[in-house]
């Protein structure tokens, strides 16, 4: 029971990062129906310009993650203004491949800049770990579960009773209906690319205190990705419940079925959860099923 529960927690404390990742899809999703994988990258160069300033530099807490979130939005301004926006009108699948040409390019740039090696994470978040009757609890951990959990109330929030929100839901909802009450649907596009790009770089740095800054980093975005299509690509609120549920099953499994098969479950587990996802409910747990005439 203890085992169970261990898995459990880290589970659940795991899965809060790949919904903060997950989220940053379904707000791209929502406001222009191109599903990114680019946001993988906008992850790791989020996590990577943290460390750049803090440990390469030398910078105090405060600038780095300052400095970070800014070229974060810089990062997403000019992939929507220079990349997304030409393609406006086109057939959506022409918006997907280009975020996986992005996807490529910067992974290119990414691996190239760590040359194979891992660059170790400063440790910043408060460590050490709370043990409750064999239950391990990373300090760490549990503030980066909180800090998604604070973003994704102040995403749903924003959306509800901003200004700027209220015209993402309406563009969401209908382009051509949003802009004829007035609203910018091009702008919207730029506001919603910046803010998901902070939320990636924010859900990188997260991340890379955990796993630290190696190659596989970007891959995270495929969990997020993951999450968005199990949760509904319209649902924030599927995006968190979808992140936990696969958190859960990827501590679990590869805790009972690691020492059996000889590991590699949970990298198996997230396309498992997908594939029957998409067998059983392929709009998502709480997916808009939209009907089309031929």
């Amino acid at each position: 029971m203890t085992d169970f529960l261990q898995f459990s927690v880290i589970g659940l404390l795991t899965g809060g990062l790949y919904s903060l990742i997950g989220v940053t899809i379904v707000i791209v999703f929502k406001a222009s129906k191109v599903v990114s994988i680019a946001h993988g990258q906008l992850l790791a160069f989020g996590a990577l310009f943290f460390w750049i300033f803090m440990v390469g530099l030398g910078y105090p807490l405060w600038l780095s993650f300052l400095l970070t979130l800014i070229l974060a939005s810089l990062m997403g301004f000019f992939i929507e203004r220079f990349t997304m926006r030409p393609l406006i009108g086109q057939p959506l699948f022409s918006s997907f491949l280009m975020t996986f040409a992005l996807f490529i390019f910067l992974d290119g740039a990414f691996q190239l800049y760590l040359a194979g090696q891992t660059r170790a994470y400063p440790h910043f978040l408060p460590q050490g770990q709370w043990d409750f009757g064999g239950v391990i609890v990373p300090k760490g951990q549990v503030v980066n579960f909180l800090i998604s959990f604070f973003l994704f109330l102040i995403l749903a929030l924003s959306f509800k009773h901003t200004r700027v929100g209220l015209k993402m839901r309406a563009t969401a909802e209908d382009h051509r209906l949003a802009q004829s009450a007035g609203v910018s649907v091009r702008n919207i596009f730029t506001y919603v690319w910046i803010i998901s790009a902070i939320l990636a770089s924010i859900s990188g740095i997260a991340m890379a205190t955990v796993t630290d800054i190696h190659y596989p980093l970007p891959y995270f975005g495929i969990k997020g990705l993951i999450v968005a299509l199990f949760g509904g690509m319209e649902s924030i609120g599927g995006a968190l419940l979808a992140g936990l549920i696969l958190g859960l099953l990827e501590n679990i499994s590869a805790g009972y079925l690691d020492p059996i098969l000889g590991g590699g479950i949970k990298d198996v587990a997230a396309y498992v959860m997908l594939l029957l996802i998409l067998l059983i409910k392929p709009y998502g747990l709480f997916g808009l099923a939209r009907i089309e005439r031929l």
